[in-house]
């Protein structure tokens, strides 16, 4: 095995262990010292705990984050327009699976949100940053940049990298049934297409900057659709 993918593999498995490890025990740490956090401060809470597991990951992938930044801003204009139609490809082919799902009588697990077509509160602004900043680069870092790490063979990344999250989705739920195999499908093909992204582009700020619109925006290019 060469020393890259070694690398790798201990870098995606410290990122996955943490990431876990915050997502099932978080708030059971917390009752342990006490802490019962309700409401707006369950909200602040949970803030927190997305912080922790983003500023760990950054740590765990800071080089080639950091190269990536350097590189996005030296193809700054054609790097977002290759972001910005990545986008719209994603949101108009996620609309199509959500047709085929609901077709079946499967519910979907990415349901847009258009956070621009309500008033913002307190809550709503740090879910907004949540599903839409913090999560989208954090789960590319994992998932995409992780496993491209490990993987070199485009086709094959793409297909782990897919693999991979949807497992990981999986583990995270707490009921299983047969439509939770399903409805992770739209989950698994965006982040290959991330996968492919990164892999066509070499940069990996192309793929947080694609995912945060999908996450953002995809909601509010759809109620232009329809």
């Amino acid at each position: 095995m060469k020393n890259g993918a070694l690398r790798g593999i201990i870098q995606f498995i410290l990122a996955i262990v943490v990431v876990i490890f915050l997502e099932k025990f978080y708030f059971m740490l917390l009752g342990k010292v006490n802490i019962h956090p309700t409401g707006s401060s369950y909200q602040v809470a949970n803030f927190i705990k997305v912080i922790l597991e983003f500023v760990t990951v950054v740590i765990i992938y800071h080089g080639e984050i950091f190269a990536g930044k350097s590189r996005f801003n030296k193809s700054l204009l054609s790097s977002s327009i290759i972001a910005l139609v990545t986008f719209i490809v994603m949101v108009v082919f996620t609309l199509i699976l959500e047709k085929v799902l609901h077709g079946f009588g499967i519910k979907a697990s990415q349901n847009f949100i258009n956070y621009f077509a309500s008033k913002m509160t307190f809550e709503s602004a740090l879910e907004m940053i949540i599903n839409c900043i913090l999560n989208p680069c954090l789960y590319t870092s994992i998932f995409v940049l992780g496993i491209s790490n490990i993987i070199s063979k485009e086709y094959l990344g793409m297909l782990v990298s897919g693999i991979v999250y949807g497992v990981f989705i999986l583990f995270m739920m707490n009921n299983l049934h047969l439509n939770s195999f399903l409805s992770i499908i739209i989950p698994m093909v965006n982040i290959m297409a991330l996968s492919y992204l990164y892999k066509s582009t070499g940069n990996i700020y192309t793929c947080f900057i694609t995912f945060i619109l999908y996450n953002l925006c995809g909601g509010l290019l759809l109620s232009y659709i329809f």
